[in-house]
């Protein structure tokens, strides 16, 4: 923990500057005043880690503690507690999910109750988790209504509502160009705004799908590009970038440089870069919709070509800024002797969607009659599909000295290396490939206060590449072309050479 609140001395240092339970009982105090009883855990705490992920609903942590005084039972604890918790790394913004300030985390489980053998008598070691106030609403409520207009309107609703999520914290939102109407049938809150979420088009970008998640600054209803770019008009500025191998770095004076150290990634990895099976598989690079609108009794098919596309999105790395046709994760290049591309192929993933457009009227205000004509698929499913899955190969996984600053959604970039030796005072060069931007998915904060360190545990992607692969126009195959034969005929032949044989059974 830092000395000095506003000053960091060490990259790892922090503050914790609050860490208590809030019980559901009321304490003693002022007449007229209801509060609640409350102990400080500070001096209990080993460890505090905190996880938030633009794929999931909510912030959920762990504390583990090394309880001298049984404060799970003499509490006790048995689920109905909120959590104040408040941490930071010096100088910076960071968690403040206090009752005053903020708004506290719930506590919801413990788990690994172990005596502690090698410490006081009487001592335990445990853990306890929490999640946001959102969680329990969605597992005690259900939605079952018709919402009509811009998705963001229903979104909203939900979420506000003191029937479903009953949330009051700050919900930002992308606007969205469509109106639609759904009917949300009897489903839990989480996944009534996922189904929103689904027929959400972007007002700014050519992108469909929207993400819900939340964040130390509240929660988010956006789309992917939204956070790849500012404005729908340049790609958004990196928030934080790392190297690896600088830590510990002297300034020539003697002194160290913190904030070189901060920007030094103490290990990393690169998981499942290329599998390209895998995404051919999902449709990431080409894929079939076909609709049937019943309504109106026809068949409508389409195809996604993935490098056609392309270019009409923002992706993690840009040119100059804007968006780039050329940066593609799978080069132009035709396979085998197909004489076509990959992307060429949209039978590689065939959808089947019912779609009925134009049978839903709505009477406005104004007493004015007008249709709401509700969005194909193939505007929505077929680019998110593509989307997702591109996003979930070439996972960077970094660990890193904490940074209260960076939260999942942010743009950072990390300068991988090419992996070869090097001679004395080499500098390694940077990966054309997989050197640049990443966008966090997924992190966890984690204040370890046996080793007195905060450090961050990073999962980060990009979908496409920061320089250009080669495209080839030209065609090879090695493939030679194969007979047909019966098993029979190569049966009869291996018993004409047995016969020729003494004992050909042994």
């Amino acid at each position: 923990m830092a000395d000095n609140k506003e000053r960091i001395i060490k990259a790892g240092d922090y503050n914790l500057d609050v860490a208590e339970i809030l019980s559901y009982k009321i304490a003693g105090g002022v007449p007229g005043e209801v509060q609640p009883f409350r102990i400080d855990i500070q001096n209990i705490i080993l460890s505090v880690e905190l996880q938030q992920s633009i794929f999931s609903r909510t912030m959920i942590g762990k504390i583990q503690v090394h309880d001298t005084k049984d404060v799970r039972t003499l509490l006790p604890i048995v689920g109905l507690e909120r959590l104040n918790l408040k941490f930071h790394t010096p100088g910076l913004t960071g968690v403040n999910a206090t009752a005053n300030e903020g708004h506290p985390f719930h506590i919801y489980k413990i788990e690994s109750v172990t005596p502690d053998n090698t410490g006081a008598l009487g001592s335990q070691l445990y853990d306890i988790f929490f999640c946001s106030r959102e969680s329990y609403f969605n597992n005690m409520r259900k939605v079952s209504k018709a919402y009509m207009g811009q998705v963001e309107v229903g979104v909203n609703d939900i979420f506000r509502n003191r029937k479903y999520l009953s949330s009051k914290k700050n919900l930002y939102f992308e606007p969205t160009r469509n109106q639609t109407k759904i009917v949300i049938p009897n489903t839990r809150p989480f996944e009534a705004i996922d189904m929103l979420c689904k027929k959400a088009v972007s007002e700014k970008y050519e992108n469909a799908g929207y993400l819900f998640y939340e964040d130390f600054n509240g929660y988010h209803f956006r789309s992917i590009e939204s956070l790849l770019a500012v404005g729908g008009a340049v790609a958004r500025p990196a928030k934080w970038s790392y190297n690896f191998g600088m830590k510990d770095v002297r300034h020539p004076s003697g002194g160290k440089e913190i904030i070189k150290d901060l920007h030094g990634a103490e290990s990393w990895s690169l998981h499942n870069p290329i599998d390209t099976l895998d995404n051919i598989g999902n449709g990431a690079y080409a894929n079939r919709l076909i609709e049937h609108d019943m309504f109106n009794k026809t068949i409508e098919e389409t195809d996604f070509d993935y490098a056609k596309e392309f270019g009409k999105h923002f992706h993690t790395e840009h040119s100059d800024g804007g968006k780039s046709s050329v940066k593609t994760p799978l080069p132009y290049a035709k396979f085998d002797d197909t004489l076509k591309t990959i992307s060429d192929e949209p039978e590689a993933r065939v959808m089947f969607k019912s779609n009925t457009k134009n049978i839903h009227e709505h009477v406005d205000e104004k007493g004015e009659t007008y249709v709401v004509e509700n969005v194909s698929d193939k505007h929505t499913t077929q680019k998110a599909l593509s989307q997702r899955q591109l996003l979930s190969t070439g996972i960077l996984e970094i660990v890193a000295p904490g940074n209260s600053l960076i939260q999942a959604g942010d743009i950072i970039t990390f300068d991988m290396p090419i992996m070869e030796p090097l001679g004395h005072n080499v500098k390694a060069k940077a990966s054309p490939y997989w050197a640049g931007r990443y966008l966090v998915y997924d992190m966890k904060h984690i204040v370890d206060k046996t080793e007195d360190k905060y450090t961050v545990h990073i999962r980060a992607v990009k979908d496409n590449v920061d320089h250009p692969y080669v495209s080839e126009e030209s065609v090879w195959s090695h493939v030679t072309q194969g007979g047909l034969q019966s098993i029979y005929e190569a049966d009869n032949e291996l018993l004409g050479r047995m016969n020729q044989r003494p004992n050909p059974h042994r």
